[in-house]
C-alpha cells in the first residue's frame, strides 16, 4: 500500500511538474545577471503598466546598468548614473511580453519645451541635455523625457554583438585625422572635432532590431518607436539608425537615400516681428492656458509636412484644441488663429526659470510643448507598451508579436518565432537626449 502511494505521488508530481513547464511555469530559481529567460503562458499579462500575478512565474534577469564616458563630451552631465534594473519575459504561440522595472528619482516629462525669456523678450525650445560654459560649469539643466531602449542582433548578423550589443553599433564622431574602416581599402578622412557620435553597423549584411521607448511622446499612442540599424552605406559618421518601414530608395556613388514615414513634429516656427522685417522663434500650435503639458498631437500622417501645415493639433487628450501662431509682437505676445492672444508678459508661466546666476534650471507651469506627435503606422507601430511611474522608479510593460511579417521580411525587426536564444543589450534614459546607461552581452532565452 506503502509503495502504491509512494508511486501515485511520484507519477502526480511527475504530470504537475510536465504541465507547469509546458503551460504557466512555476519558477523558483534565483535571478540571472546575463540571461533573459521567457516562459511559455496560457494567460496573456495585461499591458497596462500594472504587475499582473502572472509575472510570478518568470525568473528575473537583475542589471545594474551605468553611463559610461565614452570621450568627446558625448554624455557629459550624466557620468556615471546607474540603475537598478529588474526584467521578466513571458510568450505564447503569438506574442512576446517583457516587463521592466527601474529606479529612477524623479519623473521627467518634459521634452524641449518652447519657453519664454522676459530678459531677451524671445521664445526659445529648450536644451535637451546639459549645457557648459567654457569653463564646463552648467549653463542650463536638460528638458528630455525619461526613456527605454532594447537592441537585438537580427539573425546574429552583427559578428561582434554577443558580447558588446549597442557598443557594436555605436560610433562616435572622431576629431581629426580617423581612419575611415567602414570603406575597403580603409582611407584616411579628416573631420571637425565634435561631440555625440550616431549608430551605425560594420557591414552591409549587418543589422539590428532598436526599440525605443519614449515614456512620455510614445505614451500619447502607447506605440513604441520600433527601429533599426544597417550599415549607412559605410561611411563615416553615417546615421544608420532608421524607423521601420524606410528603405533605400536610391544610392550615390555608394552613399544610400532613404524614404521617410510619420513621427514627431517640432512645435516651432519663425515669425516676423509685427511691424519689422525681423525674423524670430516662436511656437507653432498652443493650447490656450493649458499647464503641466507635455505634447500635442495631431490627426495628421502626411510625411515632411511643415508644422504649420498641420490638421486636428489637439492636447495629449485628443479633443481639446490646439491654435496655430499667427503673429508675434515686439513684446513675445503671440496672437492665436481663433483671435486669442498668450501675453507672457503678464506672468511668470511661460517664462524659463533661472538661479542667481543666470543659469536655466527650469520653466513655467504653462511653457509650451516642443512637440507634436503624429501616429505610428506600419511596422513602426509593432510594439505595444505601457509605463507607470511609481514615485520612485518605474514599471514598463511591452508586447510584440513573435514574427511581425514586414518588418521581419525587410530584416527590420528580430524574429523571435524559432524560440532560439537571441542576444541583446538594454539602455535607460533619464531625462536625456543620448546619454544613458547601458547593460551589454544580455541573452534572451526561451524556455519550451
Amino acid at each position: 500500500m506503502k509503495t502504491y502511494v509512494a508511486l501515485l505521488l511520484l507519477v502526480s508530481s511527475t504530470i504537475l511538474l510536465v504541465y507547469c513547464t509546458k503551460k504557466d511555469q512555476v519558477v523558483t530559481s534565483t535571478a540571472s545577471t546575463t540571461v533573459l529567460t521567457s516562459y511559455k503562458t496560457s494567460t496573456a499579462p495585461t499591458i497596462d503598466g500594472v504587475v499582473d500575478p502572472i509575472w510570478s512565474t518568470a525568473t528575473a534577469l537583475q542589471v545594474t546598468p551605468a553611463v559610461p564616458n565614452p570621450g568627446n563630451g558625448t554624455f557629459a552631465g550624466y557620468i556615471g548614473k546607474s540603475y537598478n534594473v529588474t526584467m521578466k519575459s513571458l510568450y505564447d504561440a503569438n506574442n512576446i511580453y517583457i516587463l521592466a522595472e527601474w529606479n529612477d528619482p524623479d519623473q521627467s516629462v518634459l521634452n524641449t519645451p518652447v519657453a519664454y525669456n522676459p530678459t531677451t523678450k524671445l521664445w526659445a525650445r529648450q536644451a535637451s541635455n546639459y549645457t557648459f560654459d567654457v569653463n564646463g560649469n552648467i549653463t542650463s539643466q536638460p528638458f528630455n523625457e525619461d526613456k527605454f531602449g532594447m537592441q537585438w542582433n537580427i539573425n546574429n548578423s552583427i559578428a561582434s554583438f554577443a558580447s558588446l550589443s549597442c557598443y557594436a553599433t555605436c560610433h562616435l564622431n572622431p576629431s581629426t585625422d580617423s581612419i575611415n574602416n567602414h570603406v575597403s581599402p580603409p582611407v584616411l578622412v579628416t573631420v571637425p572635432a565634435s561631440a555625440g557620435g550616431n549608430h551605425f553597423t560594420n557591414g552591409p549584411n549587418e543589422k539590428a532590431d532598436l526599440w525605443h521607448i519614449h515614456l512620455m511622446q510614445d505614451a500619447v499612442y502607447g506605440k513604441a518607436d520600433d527601429d533599426y540599424i544597417d550599415w549607412a552605406g559605410g561611411q563615416l559618421n553615417a546615421n544608420g539608425r532608421h524607423s521601420d518601414d524606410i528603405v533605400i530608395t536610391s544610392t550615390t556613388a555608394g552613399v544610400p537615400t532613404y524614404s521617410k514615414v510619420p513621427g514627431s513634429v517640432t512645435n516651432t516656427q519663425t515669425l516676423k516681428i509685427t511691424g519689422t522685417n525681423t525674423s524670430v522663434t516662436v511656437p507653432g500650435w498652443v493650447v490656450p492656458g493649458q499647464a503641466n503639458a507635455y505634447a500635442l498631437m495631431t490627426t495628421n500622417t502626411v510625411i515632411g509636412v511643415a508644422v504649420t501645415a498641420l490638421t486636428g493639433v489637439t492636447a495629449a487628450d485628443g479633443t481639446t484644441a490646439a491654435y496655430l501662431v499667427t503673429a508675434v509682437d515686439a513684446n513675445g505676445v503671440l496672437t492665436l488663429s481663433n483671435g486669442t492672444k498668450v501675453d507672457p508678459t503678464a506672468s511668470s508661466d511661460y517664462n524659463i526659470v533661472t538661479d542667481a546666476n543666470g543659469n536655466i534650471t527650469g520653466v513655467g507651469t504653462k511653457a509650451i510643448p516642443g512637440l507634436i506627435m503624429q501616429q505610428y503606422t506600419g511596422s513602426r507601430a509593432d510594439i505595444t507598451f505601457k509605463s507607470t511611474y511609481t514615485g520612485t522608479g518605474y514599471i514598463l510593460e511591452i508586447k510584440r508579436a513573435l514574427n511581425t511579417g514586414t518588418g521581419v521580411a525587410l530584416l527590420q525587426d528580430v524574429d523571435f518565432s524559432p524560440l532560439t536564444d537571441v542576444n541583446f543589450g538594454i539602455a535607460v534614459f533619464n531625462k536625456a537626449n543620448t546619454a544613458h546607461a547601458i547593460q551589454p552581452g544580455l541573452t534572451l532565452h526561451f524556455q519550451q
